[in-house]
């Protein structure tokens, strides 16, 4: 009994009234005191990045819609899009396709040129006055010409054609001139018409994998915040630990010598679907014109082999698509602008023709391009505004 009573005397004195773990009521209040900071301090940061105008946060939404035979551009849009390290608005106008502002196009009233293409076309990246079509349409409208930009990023040839037709058969007056932008990656998958992908809040994701990416695009379009850290962690990233600007295995598969795309009868059917658009743009009195621009990857996978620096990767031969189109217009009769010998000259000059993390060409490239398109394209060049037809010709073999 004594001995009992000596250890619960220990013990009271070992432990003071006090003392020990702290009242679960303390701890809630420092980390609420913390959360509160935390919330504080990304609020200022937030409105302070907007004042700034470093993020000019837009709708959530984005400027894609289901449509054509896969996904179109909405109507009177405006947005601005974030990327990692850059920015830049998209317009459509009345017609849903890119525009310098919303509203209506006043395309047909006088002379006008639709262009077809991807991306590159879209020209993803830049504004609309600093792309190559917003550069052309500039040059052209002190000829009283119109230039309408029908490009969508990510399209290939046979959505574009679908495009086009539905365009020409709503439209008050068909184009004068119809540019049809080539690349590698447009003709190579000419046939591929995304009916894997599936748009929500205005945005491509996959049909399946949607959930993430969908809640990235909402924090990225709502907190400028949230695009401050993501981009200095990509910033930082990209300077210690630096990569490519675009996967290079992209570029071997796609100038591969075994690209399904290179089978006689594969080719011969995209020269086949390209005939046809001809015949339609020719049927409408308008004057079909083909322009090739070759890929940035094609320059370095170039360079590289010319090194030495590329072992061990299948053949692949990056002429094959632009001798492909030039031939076919060759035997077609249509005006074919390569703009190939000149990005490769500002290439081998040592010029960045794309961003930084994205093969899309940048701002200096694509005035360069637009300036090249006005000299082959002005009204004064051989009256090219004038139509043109010729009986039809056998198309040609070119495999």
């Amino acid at each position: 009994m004594e001995n009992q009573q000596i250890l619960a005397q220990k013990s009271a004195m070992s432990v003071p009234s006090g003392m020990g773990q702290a009242p679960a009521s303390s701890w809630k209040a420092r980390c609420g005191a913390v959360a509160l900071t935390v919330v504080v301090c990304l609020f200022v940061l937030e409105v302070g990045l907007r004042i700034t105008g470093r993020y000019r946060m837009g709708g959530v939404s984005g400027f894609q819609a289901a449509g054509g035979v896969s996904y179109v551009l909405k109507t009177n849009v405006s947005k601005r899009v974030f990327w990692p390290g850059l920015s830049w608005s998209v317009y459509t106008s009345d017609l849903g396709f890119r525009a310098a502002q919303p509203g209506p196009s006043g395309i047909g009233e006088k002379p006008y040129y639709a262009v077809l293409g991807s991306s590159e076309v879209f020209g993803n990246g830049l504004d609309y006055q600093k792309t190559f079509v917003g550069v052309l349409a500039d040059h052209m409208n002190r000829h009283n010409v119109d230039v309408i930009n029908l490009a969508m990023p990510g399209h290939h040839f046979m959505e574009q054609d679908a495009v086009f037709r539905s365009f020409a058969q709503s439209a008050a007056r068909p184009p004068d001139i119809v540019l049809i932008c080539l690349n590698p990656l447009f003709i190579g998958g000419y046939d591929d018409i995304h009916e894997n992908v599936s748009v929500r809040l205005g945005e491509l994701f996959d049909r399946t994998h949607w959930r993430l990416p969908l809640a990235k695009m909402v924090l990225a379009n709502s907190l400028a915040s949230y695009c401050f850290f993501r981009d200095g962690i990509r910033n930082t990233q990209a300077k210690y630990f630096p990569s490519k600007d675009f996967p290079l295995s992209f570029y071997v598969k796609r100038y591969s010598t075994r690209h399904p795309f290179r089978a006689p009868e594969k080719t011969q059917d995209f020269v086949q679907r390209l005939r046809k658009l001809e015949e339609y743009i020719r049927s409408l009195n308008a004057k079909p014109v083909c322009v090739y621009f070759p890929t940035v990857g094609g320059f370095s996978l170039n360079d590289l082999k010319a090194k030495g620096e590329l072992r061990n990767i299948e053949p692949f031969d990056t002429q094959f698509f632009v001798q492909l189109a030039q031939r076919y217009c060759e035997v077609e009769g249509i005006q074919f602008i390569n703009a190939e010998p000149l990005l490769q000259q500002m290439y081998d000059s040592g010029k960045t023709l794309n961003f930084r993390g994205d093969a899309h060409f940048n701002g200096p490239t694509s005035e360069v391009i637009g300036a090249y398109l006005y000299s082959a394209l002005k009204p004064s060049n051989s009256n090219i505004l004038s139509t043109s037809s010729k009986a039809g010709a056998a198309p040609p073999k070119l495999n």
